[in-house]
């Protein structure tokens, strides 16, 4: 793929990462009353993948003059704090509210007080249970179609009877449990092994202990599919302690892992469009306001990202301001 090609494919969302204040101030009272409000509550914003989300989030609240609220809690897993957060934009009266559930079930309350106030809610990277469809669109990767191009990849350099380790999320995050779906329908169909299936809450240090303790158990894996990158990290750090050098394939690459890739410490990663689902989220809520019609469903798009391309994906990055 030749670089053109190759950052056409990526202009779904693999941007740089910015650091993003809480809240856009606006100039003045008369300002204020211009300016569309919408608040973007993320699962948190302590992690690569999800500043990205939010700096998709902030280019589109700036090129359309909208006075953004950008919230996360700490972590992945402080779930009541997240709801909280929704309970506390809902009485600033948001025009519209863009999304991110850490659980979906727990969050079915919350949501439905926002909706029964007239606001529009647009969902970003995870979307609400199956049977809940009271919200204007849904933004984000194919979590299933992610994993399996992650299990495909390691296909290419594992063989049958080779034992895997999935790092899943925390209980309760569907992105990240139907991404190691994926990868488990593709490896076990190929006569891979699924060694262990282990939360790993998203998180780096959780990861590498939960690997740690695999490895006591399970020594000879040969490889790891982690949900997102963070886990993919953590893992690596626990494999290179143990002496291992086994393919490791995260999702999201990011910045880290990325450099991770080129120095052949990690194989791979699924490169979602997180950004464009920040950018589209407000663009989309905007069209929400103005009573136009908004599709129920939008795909931000994955890419496999290995060492053949990931200096590509660097570059591409840098060029973003």
């Amino acid at each position: 793929m030749n670089r053109r090609t190759f950052a056409a494919a990526l202009m779904a969302g693999v941007f740089a990462v910015a650091a993003l204040p809480a809240v856009t101030a606006v100039s003045s009272p008369a300002a204020a009353a211009e300016k569309v409000k919408i608040a973007v509550v993320l699962k948190t914003l302590s992690s690569q993948y999800w500043k990205i989300v939010a700096a998709g989030a902030q280019a589109a609240a700036d090129k359309n003059n909208v006075d953004l609220i950008v919230l996360g809690p700490p972590t992945e897993d402080a779930v009541e704090q997240q709801i909280n957060m929704v309970q506390d934009v809902l009485a600033q009266k948001p025009d519209a509210l863009i999304f991110s559930p850490s659980q979906p079930d727990t969050a079915v309350n919350v949501i439905t007080k926002v909706r029964a106030a007239g606001i529009p809610v647009l969902l970003v990277d995870t979307g609400m249970p199956e049977k809940f469809t009271d919200y204007t669109s849904f933004i984000g990767t194919d979590n299933i179609a992610a994993g399996k191009a992650g299990g495909e990849a390691l296909l290419k350099v594992l063989k049958k009877g080779d034992k895997v380790l999935l790092l899943d999320g925390a209980p309760g995050n569907p992105s990240m449990t139907q991404r190691c779906d994926g990868a488990k329908e593709v490896l076990e169909a190929a006569g891979i092994e699924i060694a262990s299936r282990q939360p790993a809450y998203s998180d780096r240090e959780k990861a590498y202990t939960v690997t740690q303790n695999v490895l006591q158990s399970t020594p000879d894996i040969a490889g790891v599919f982690a949900g997102n990158d963070e886990e993919a990290l953590g893992a690596l750090r626990a494999l290179k302690q143990s002496g291992k050098e086994v393919p490791i394939i995260g999702v999201d690459a990011n910045a880290d892992n990325l450099k991770a890739i080129l120095a052949g410490d990690l194989y791979g990663s699924i490169a979602q469009g997180n950004y464009d689902m920040g950018r589209l989220g407000v663009e989309k809520a905007l069209e929400a306001i103005a009573g136009k019609p908004v599709d129920k469903r939008i795909d931000s798009g994955a890419t496999l990202i290995t060492k053949d391309n990931a200096q590509e994906l660097l570059d591409f990055r840098a060029s973003i301001k």
